[in-house]
């Protein structure tokens, strides 16, 4: 982590959207609706964000626009999302595109990034 990028994104699946036929039957998640970014109310308070407002993330590597999830459980200076929804945020702008040499499969998705408020502030409906 660096000053420029001082909280920790890690990207992994999500429950009730893997293994249900959302990846390869178009299946909609009755639960969920999208990618959020989930931070801690730590986190969220020091941004000064709220629920579900539309915020950029960026890493080193580039930026993508997502809402917020404020997490009581989640701990602050790590942020956490699902890679379930790709067309409607590719974060592999984010991340890398590395690959287990051994295993052949993608490597586990971490970054350092950066949370910025913007002033449209929450998302059209």
């Amino acid at each position: 982590m660096t000053d420029e990028f001082p909280i920790r994104l890690t990207t992994g699946r999500a429950l009730d959207s893997y293994n249900t036929g959302v990846q390869s039957r178009g299946y909609q998640s009755p639960i969920r609706s999208g990618l959020q970014l989930e931070i801690s109310h730590l986190d969220a308070e020091s941004l000064d964000l709220a629920q579900g407002e539309l915020v950029r993330v960026s890493s080193p590597r580039g930026s993508v626009e997502m809402e917020v999830a404020i997490k009581a459980d989640q701990a602050a200076g790590l942020a956490f999302t699902t890679f379930h929804f790709p067309e409607l945020v590719d974060l592999n702008l984010l991340t890398n595109d590395e690959w287990d040499p051994k295993s052949g499969t993608a490597e586990f998705k971490a970054a350092a990034i950066r949370i910025d408020k913007l002033t449209s502030g929450m998302p059209s409906v």
